[in-house]
């Protein structure tokens, strides 16, 4: 399944700081069983996205308490447009 988390930078620069030597250190890469598909990061550096994909909410929970100290998270489940028709044939709109 894939999911898009959003996240953004709590207004603190150390922590900010903290954040980019700690990106700098791991790459930002998920932990085994989530597949990193793209990140897009916002040009002012204050947030940005994650595309994401994973059968594991374990897996999930925990790449977002490796970065949930030094920013605000959001991850929901998407669906390409291709799963979406499918939904919309299935129930006849």
């Amino acid at each position: 399944m894939k999911f898009i988390t959003t996240f953004s930078w709590k207004p603190d620069p150390k922590t900010r700081e903290e954040g980019i030597a700690r990106f700098k250190k791991t790459g930002g890469l998920p932990p085994k069983g989530v597949t990193l598909l793209g990140r897009w990061t916002r040009v002012d550096l204050d947030g940005g996205f994650d595309l994401i994909e994973s059968d594991d909410p374990k897996a999930i929970a925990e790449f977002a308490l490796m970065w949930s100290d030094l920013m605000e998270l959001s991850t929901v489940p998407i669906l390409d447009d291709e799963a979406l028709a499918a939904v919309l044939q299935r129930i006849g709109n």
